[in-house]
């Protein structure tokens, strides 16, 4: 695949994952509503404990579809005859942990560089997320004096 082709296919997966993702938090806001307002009266660690379980599961959905995604856009290529070396492939790229034992050749790289970069991105729309639960579960007047 030429130079232009990796990077407009791997901005293409790029983009589809960041909607996806972004998609996920979105739809996430009312369901977590739901839950703030059935539980209201059960005490706020175990509201807390189910928002922030939610939050988790919903950040967990997204991250595991882009990898599938990934996994998918690198069989599909060719980059590797089976799912499972895909999927491994993925899995460690997107984190960017990259054990480095499986590699591509000069025609994917560029490539598979968009998923390392769609991790980084979306790993960071959820640790947004996250603070953003947290500090509306734990307000600033909840925790006390002395609070940064």
């Amino acid at each position: 695949m030429t130079m232009t082709a990796q990077v407009l296919l791997g901005s293409c997966f790029l983009t589809v994952c960041a909607l996806v993702h972004v998609g996920f938090m979105a739809l996430s806001i009312p369901a977590m509503a739901t839950v703030h307002k059935r539980f209201h009266h059960n005490g706020k660690v175990v509201r807390s404990a189910l928002l922030l379980s939610l939050a988790l599961m919903i950040i967990v959905a997204a991250h595991t579809i882009q990898i599938w995604t990934w996994a998918f856009a690198f069989t599909s290529v060719g980059a590797f005859d089976d799912i499972a070396a895909s999927f491994y492939f993925a899995t460690v790229t997107y984190t960017t942990l990259g054990y480095g034992d499986l590699t591509l050749g000069e025609g994917l790289r560029i490539f598979a560089t968009f998923g390392a970069i769609t991790g980084l991105l979306t790993f960071g729309i959820s640790t947004a997320f996250l603070i953003a639960v947290i500090g509306r579960l734990l307000p600033p007047e909840d925790l006390g004096p002395g609070h940064l």
